[in-house]
């Protein structure tokens, strides 16, 4: 494959580059003037760069000329001369997802037509293929929107340490599989998720921070992050999908709340996962991890006794409870389950699902303790050794240990457990 230099590239115009004058009035004029040693510097970069995006060698050098090539015609696009490897490096990223699109694309799996049929087709405009769209043709507003989205992840790795771009190139760009990227950068797979979560937080907070107007226009900063709100290592104990988000919150008496959110359920029913409110002193507390083993333990304690001994654990005065079906409560709440309603007349109402009251039971506790990532199948109403009660279970998403718990319709007494 020849180099590719100035003069060998035809302009807009016809021309050689170097031979147009059109072309010679351009902004970036000493980049230009060095351009041919810039190019031949940048090719064993982008040629790393093709690779690690997925495409095989023989096809590489073909994609690094076209990369150069797209770059001359389009250098009035640079804004400044600084950033020219890394816009180069977005033109190289982008020309690496056409061909992916383009090998993946339904047209690439057919044998191609005969030059003699291609010409036939295109003369007769009502013909059977003539509404068929060019497969490897990009929608302009789309194509827009991802050349927009990737010089902005340019510009972002750009703030970022070498090795950490390499990181985020290699498992997100290229989406090369953990095993891979690990054998590549001699790392172990233990090591290497530990980098990735060091490294999407250095790019979060390039984000959130010198450009976060870019990315707020592209939705990529959520509104919550600069509100306070941080990811925990818990899993949200509904959908299983997401990781809660977190804040310690002063309440208008000055006492601090925990507030657990789920990306997912949250937004979708309204709700927060987990509110103390004034419900559980967080006092000392500056982590999520020991602030929810407190709210467990005492959210535990305080509906057990409840349930119990019609007693608040607080004020000790009788309190009133009632389990509810999720159809008869008025507040937002997660749906297909049963919910327990606690009413002291001092310290008001307090609700839970019906799960969260088990907690201090000794089957309940050891299925939390053992497992991290598990959810709560909605609650359901069952007959057990003729009597109605209510059917709950934990199930863990990692192993699928199971526990089953069958509970008095209103007392909520633990009748039984079963462990799969």
């Amino acid at each position: 494959m020849a180099t590719v230099t100035s003069s060998s590239i035809l302009c807009h115009h016809g021309k050689s580059i170097d031979a147009c004058n059109i072309c010679q009035q351009r902004k970036h004029t000493q980049l230009i003037t060095n351009l041919d040693m810039l190019l031949a510097d940048a090719r064993p970069r982008l040629l790393r760069l093709a690779r690690m995006n997925g495409i095989t060698p023989d096809v590489a050098d073909d994609v690094v000329q076209e990369t150069l090539m797209e770059a001359w015609r389009h250098l009035d696009n640079l804004h400044t001369a600084e950033r020219f490897s890394a816009w180069l490096d977005g033109i190289c990223r982008n020309v690496c997802r056409r061909h992916a699109r383009a090998q993946n694309s339904p047209s690439s799996r057919y044998i191609s037509l005969s030059t003699k049929q291609q010409d036939d087709i295109y003369e007769i405009e009502d013909g059977p293929f003539y509404d068929i769209p060019d497969p490897q043709a990009l929608d302009p507003a789309e194509e827009l929107n991802r050349g927009d989205m990737a010089m902005l992840l340019d510009r972002a790795l750009a703030y970022l340490p070498s090795e950490t771009r390499e990181l985020i190139e290699l498992c997100y760009l290229a989406e090369l599989p953990q095993r891979e990227a690990a054998e590549r950068l001699q790392l172990t797979i233990g090591a290497l998720e530990l980098r990735l979560h060091r490294a999407r937080r250095l790019l979060r907070q390039v984000l959130n921070g010198e450009l976060r107007a870019e990315a707020e226009a592209f939705g990529l900063v959520d509104p919550e992050q600069s509100s306070g709100w941080r990811e925990t290592r818990q899993w949200c104990w509904f959908c299983g999908k997401y990781r809660m988000r977190g804040i310690f919150e002063q309440q208008p008496d000055g006492q601090i709340s925990l507030r657990l959110r789920c990306p997912e359920c949250s937004n979708r029913y309204d709700i927060d996962m987990t509110n103390t409110l004034n419900f559980v002193s967080m006092e000392g507390l500056h982590s999520f991890r020991p602030a929810l083993k407190r709210t467990l333990q005492l959210t535990g304690v305080f509906f057990s006794t409840a349930i119990t001994e019609k007693i608040c654990v607080f004020c000790k005065a009788p309190v009133h409870t009632q389990v509810f079906p999720f159809g008869e409560l008025d507040s937002p709440v997660i749906p297909d389950r049963f919910y327990l309603m606690v009413d002291c007349p001092n310290c008001g109402i307090f609700g839970s699902d019906i799960v969260s009251t088990f907690i201090v039971h000794p089957a309940v506790m050891t299925f939390f303790e053992q497992h991290s990532r598990f959810i709560t199948e909605p609650s359901t109403s069952i007959e057990f050794k003729g009597q109605q009660v209510i059917h709950a279970r934990l199930i863990d998403l990692t192993s699928d240990d199971k526990l089953t718990i069958l509970a008095h319709r209103q007392t909520l007494q633990v009748l039984a457990t079963f462990h799969e």
